[in-house]
């Protein structure tokens, strides 16, 4: 057991005392007006602390494990939702009442071997591996483990090519979407293939961050944490016009990513792609930038109109840049 007692200017210029104990790996703060305050805080944590019962390192399941991480780590984060898909897929594998502790290497090894055969990519295993990275190093903090399980090396993420959607693809969806009574699915198609969007960022989408004298939206709440605005094609703003009256703080689209996930998926089956597992909401992105870079769009302007931190993240799309690279020969033959 360790603790103190530490004095603190608060944002307001007062002095403030801070009690800080940590029992067990288990850390808490409070904090008084005066030492005496916060000397008889400490105590009264340390007292609650130490009359918790101690959680068996051999009995910390899986799933205690996976809604630990959601709580301390991913809660609030743009990214939330994809770590507890991603998170939600190792408990779904080993089991949710699994001791963390007996994972081991061999355990991950034939995981992965699982998702590969599901059709999984190389860094999409890697993204579900380090889900359960992240909740065995927050599981060992706070003192639920006495060791974090051994973990395998990444995999090698090669640069396959990217499935993209085709115009038949798209028209067969569409066609789907009409008839089963899901007009706005269709919108929403449209709206991520004119936008090279996330789905997250169409979700959040507000009537409010549409600019209609300008043609343009713009999407706060991004993967990268940076809002950006991007212009709207005749198309994708037909798609927004048609969603109905706007009403400043309501949603522009009427989809949750589960539900449209599901509504996609029967639209595959329907289509005869039920066992692409490539083929996904996503692969929207992918057709956007391909188009894109295929046009001579940078690399550059790509990363800014899409939302992407890092050049790496759009280099799969180089190859498709022949028309923007003929550019270095005429530069290089006219000296």
């Amino acid at each position: 057991m360790t603790g103190a007692v530490r004095s603190r200017i608060d944002a307001s210029g007062q002095k403030r005392w801070i009690a800080d104990v940590t029992v067990d790996g288990k850390r808490r703060q409070a904090s008084g007006r005066t030492k005496a305050e916060a000397e008889r805080k400490r105590k009264e944590l340390r007292d609650h602390l130490m009359a918790e019962p101690v959680v068996n390192a051999a009995g910390f399941t899986l799933a205690q494990a996976r809604q630990l991480s959601l709580e301390v780590r991913w809660a609030g984060l743009p990214y939330e939702r994809t770590a507890a898909i991603y998170s939600a897929a190792a408990v779904q594998f080993f089991g949710p009442s699994t001791p963390l502790e007996s994972i081991n290497a061999t355990a991950v090894e034939q995981w992965r071997g699982k998702l590969r055969s599901q059709g999984n990519r190389p860094a999409t295993i890697n993204r579900k591996v380090s889900a359960l990275k992240a909740m065995s190093s927050d599981a060992l903090l706070h003192g639920r483990i006495t060791t974090r399980p051994a973990m395998p090396k990444q995999i090698k993420e090669v640069n396959e090519k990217d499935r993209v959607m085709s115009d038949r693809e798209r028209d067969g969806l569409c066609e789907y979407f009409h008839a089963v009574g899901e007009p706005a699915a269709a919108l929403v198609l449209v709206f991520l293939l004119e936008t090279c969007t996330r789905f997250g960022e169409v979700e959040r989408l507000r009537w409010s961050d549409v600019d209609f004298q300008l043609c343009r939206v713009t999407f706060w709440k991004t993967k990268n944490k940076n809002p950006r605005t991007v212009p709207l094609t005749a198309r994708a703003m037909d798609a927004v016009k048609a969603c109905g009256v706007p009403v400043p703080n309501a949603r522009v689209f009427p989809y949750s990513y589960d539900r449209y996930r599901r509504l996609f998926d029967r639209a595959k089956e329907h289509l005869g792609l039920a066992h692409d597992h490539a083929f996904t909401v996503h692969t929207t992105r992918h057709t956007c930038a391909s188009k894109l870079a295929t046009k001579g769009i940078s690399l550059a302007v790509l990363m800014n109109f899409g939302g992407w931190s890092s050049p790496a993240a759009v280099k799969r799309y180089l190859h498709l840049s022949t028309d923007a690279l003929s550019a270095c020969v005429k530069a290089l033959e006219a000296g």
